[in-house]
């Protein structure tokens, strides 16, 4: 498991910066798990790869909200994040947190922020 905070800097593999606007990675690898969830397909993950892609939208999440919060995502692509003291303490897998957070799957609490996949 990836131990980081959202306050590191993340390497931009999940953006590229095209003519002023974004394309996020973000979106297709979404739309990846969309796919494996529709057939009924695992999908296969690793935390070099798809561990900085859910890793890039904590640290969205986290600039996003502005509070404290201790998150631990379980999965190949999840990590424990922390940041501050005393905030909301959550577990879930790393793929279902970016289900909530792309608007897929229902979240409260600091869950209730949305990001753009």
């Amino acid at each position: 498991m990836m131990t980081t905070t959202p306050t590191e800097t993340i390497p931009a593999i999940s953006r590229a910066e095209v003519e002023g606007g974004t394309i996020l990675t973000r979106d297709p690898w979404m739309h990846r798990a969309d796919v494996a969830r529709a057939t009924g397909r695992e999908m296969v993950l690793t935390p070099e790869h798809d561990g900085r892609i859910v890793a890039d939208a904590v640290a969205e999440w986290a600039r996003r909200h502005g509070r404290p919060f201790r998150l631990t995502l379980t999965g190949p692509a999840g990590g424990e994040f922390v940041s501050g003291d005393g905030g909301e303490v959550l577990t879930l897998d790393a793929i279902e947190f970016c289900r909530v957070l792309s608007g897929r799957a229902e979240g409260a609490g600091l869950l209730s922020q949305e990001v753009p996949f």
